[in-house]
C-alpha cells in the first residue's frame, strides 16, 4: 500500500496514472493532517479523496477514518469542501450522452448585464436533502412531474428512502415506472427530438441513483455503520448527472434543507459548483420543502452581472421568506394533514390523483391539503426556473429583483401568478401524459428507440 503525500496533484480533480486503483491507496499522510492541522488542509486533497474512494482504492477502514476526521473537525460542513467532494462524485458519475444537441449552452446576449431570469428552455430539479423526520407527503417528487404541465424540462435524481417509508424512487416504482432500466441512452432519446414549436408539456425524466452513481457501493455500507451524518449526506442534491453530463449543467434548481443552519451553507457551495440560478428552501419546522403551515428560509442564487468577460460569474445570495398565504395566497395546513401514506402504493394512489386532476380544490379533506403543499412547491419551482414572468424593465434592461416587505417575505406579484399557472396545469391532465409518457420509456428494451 503506497502512501500518498496530501500535497500531490493539489489541482486534480481524479486520481493521476500513479495513483493506480489496482492497490490500494493510503492516505495516512491526510489522515494525520486532519488530525493534526486540519486548518491546512485544501479541499483539492478531500477531492482526491473522495475520487480515491470511487475508484475503489482505499481501504474500508481509510474511509471511516477519513469520514469521521471529516465530522469531527467539522470541514464537512464547510462549502468549499462540499462542493470539493461534490466535483469528485460528479468526475465518478455516470454521464449521459448526447444532449449538447438538445440543450446547447445560450450565448448571452451582448452588453446584458443581469441575468433576467426567464426560463431558456433548460433542465431543472427539485429535491430535498431528507431525513427531516416529518414524513410528509412526496411533495417534490410530486412537484417536478406537475412542473412538466408548466412547460419546463424536468430530469430529476433520486433514491428509494433512506430514513422515511416511500422514497421519490420507491413511489415512482409503485406507480408503475422501470427506474433501474433507465439507462443513459434512454435518457438521450426521451429528450430527442426537441418539443414542437408552442408546445405546452415539458418531458420528465427519473435518473435513478444507483444507475448513474455506482461507485456509491463502495462507501454505503460504511455509512450505514456510522452513528452521525457525514459529508455524503450534503452530496446527493448536488451531484445530479445532467450537472457534469451538460457544460452548462441543471438550467435552475431548487434544494431544500431540514436545518436553516445548512441554509447558506448549500447556497455557498452552489456558488462554488458554478450554479447561477436556485433556491434553497428550510422550512420553519425544520422541513426540507416550502411549508405549508407556516413560513420558509430561502437563500436565492441571482446572477448580478454578465460572465461575458469573466469565467467566475458574480452570483448574490438573497435571504428572505415565504409563506403561504402572504406570499402565495394559499390556506395554511398543518403537517400532520399533509403526512405521506404508510407505504409507496399508498402515496402513488394519491400521486396517480394528483396528476389526473382529480383532487378538489377547495374541502376539509387531507387529499386538498397535499394539493395545495404540492402546488406552491410547484409555484416556487417555476418562479426559480423562470416560466412566470419576474423580470420588470428598467431602461432598457430586464431586472429580476425580489420584492420583499418590510417583515422579510417574499411579496411580489409573480409568486401568485406561479399559483395559477399550476393550477391550470393540475387541472389539464398534462401532467398525467407527461408521466404516461416516461413510465412507457422506462419500460422500453434497451436499444429500442421509441416512437414519436
Amino acid at each position: 500500500m503506497a502512501d500518498i503525500d496530501p500535497s500531490c496533484c493539489p489541482h486534480c480533480s481524479r486520481p493521476s496514472t500513479h495513483h493506480s486503483s489496482d492497490a490500494l491507496t493510503s492516505i495516512s499522510p491526510l489522515l494525520k493532517l486532519l488530525s493534526q492541522s486540519p486548518a491546512s488542509v485544501t479541499p483539492q486533497q478531500v477531492n482526491l479523496a473522495i475520487s480515491h474512494i470511487f475508484n475503489n482504492a482505499l481501504s474500508p477502514v481509510q474511509i471511516t477514518a477519513f469520514l469521521a476526521a471529516l465530522h469531527y473537525t467539522r470541514l464537512d460542513s464547510h462549502p468549499e469542501f462540499i462542493a470539493a467532494a461534490a466535483q469528485g462524485m460528479r468526475d465518478a458519475g455516470v454521464k449521459i450522452p448526447g444532449l449538447e444537441s438538445r440543450f446547447p449552452p445560450h450565448p448571452r446576449e451582448q452588453g446584458e448585464e443581469a441575468d433576467d431570469g426567464r426560463y431558456r428552455g433548460g433542465l431543472v430539479d427539485i429535491v430535498g436533502t431528507g431525513g427531516d423526520g416529518h414524513g410528509t407527503f412526496n411533495v417534490s417528487t410530486t412537484a417536478s412531474i406537475i412542473a412538466t404541465a408548466c412547460g419546463i424540462q424536468v430530469c430529476k435524481h433520486g433514491n428509494k428512502a433512506s430514513t422515511s417509508s416511500s422514497g421519490s424512487a420507491d413511489i415512482l416504482a409503485a406507480l408503475g415506472a422501470d427506474l433501474a432500466n433507465v439507462t443513459p441512452d434512454k435518457v438521450r432519446n426521451l429528450f430527442l427530438p426537441p418539443p414542437e414549436e408552442g408546445a405546452e408539456t415539458g418531458t420528465f425524466c427519473f435518473l435513478f441513483s444507483p444507475t448513474f452513481h455506482p461507485s456509491m457501493k463502495h462507501v454505503a455500507p460504511i455509512r450505514k455503520s456510522l452513528p452521525y451524518r457525514t459529508i455524503f449526506n450534503f452530496l446527493g442534491p448536488l451531484v445530479n448527472p445532467i450537472d457534469y453530463s451538460l457544460p452548462q449543467g441543471l438550467e435552475a434548481r431548487i434544494i431544500g434543507v431540514g436545518q436553516p443552519r445548512f441554509g447558506r451553507i448549500f447556497a455557498e457551495t452552489l456558488v462554488h459548483l458554478g450554479v447561477t440560478r436556485a433556491m434553497v428552501v428550510c422550512g420553519s419546522e425544520n422541513l426540507d420543502e416550502v411549508s405549508p403551515a407556516v413560513f420558509t428560509h430561502v437563500w436565492k442564487l441571482r446572477q448580478s452581472k454578465s460572465s461575458l468577460n469573466s469565467s467566475t460569474p458574480n452570483v448574490t445570495i438573497e435571504e428572505f421568506k415565504v409563506h403561504p398565504t402572504l406570499t402565495f395566497g394559499l390556506p395554511t395546513h398543518p403537517l400532520t394533514t399533509v403526512a405521506g401514506g404508510h407505504s409507496p402504493h399508498t402515496n402513488a394512489a394519491i400521486l396517480r390523483r394528483l396528476l389526473k386532476g382529480q383532487i378538489p380544490a377547495t374541502g376539509p379533506s387531507s387529499e386538498t391539503a397535499i394539493l395545495d403543499f404540492v402546488i406552491l412547491n410547484t409555484a416556487a419551482l417555476c418562479v426559480v426556473a423562470g416560466v412566470v414572468p419576474s423580470a420588470t424593465q428598467k431602461g432598457s434592461r430586464w431586472i429580476d429583483e425580489e420584492e420583499v416587505d418590510e417583515d422579510g417575505y417574499a411579496v411580489g406579484r409573480k409568486w401568485r401568478e406561479g399559483v395559477e399557472m399550476v393550477r391550470i396545469g393540475v387541472q389539464s391532465g398534462r401532467a398525467w401524459a407527461a408521466w404516461e409518457e416516461f413510465v412507457e420509456v422506462s419500460k422500453v428494451v434497451p436499444g429500442v428507440v421509441r416512437k414519436h
